[in-house]
């Protein structure tokens, strides 16, 4: 299960980081500031997304077939 939400989290990711590229090149940013606000834009929601976004508490039955293995 976590390697599954592992690259959920990171497909999501890299999806927001690139749209959030394509937005700046469509945008045609030409001043690093704006470039450096986008980078912000763009790194941050991600970070915070695999700081807050943790696997699901396993049922009673994964813990017991755990404790059986």
């Amino acid at each position: 299960m976590s390697i599954k939400l592992d690259s959920i989290k990171t497909t999501a990711s890299a999806v927001w980081i690139s749209g959030a590229c394509i937005a700046g090149l469509a945008g045609n940013l030409r001043t690093p500031s704006s470039w450096a606000v986008l980078g912000g834009f763009a790194i941050l929601p991600p970070l915070v997304m695999m700081w807050l976004w943790n696997a699901p508490r396993p049922t009673m039955s994964e813990s017991i077939q755990k404790a059986l293995r």
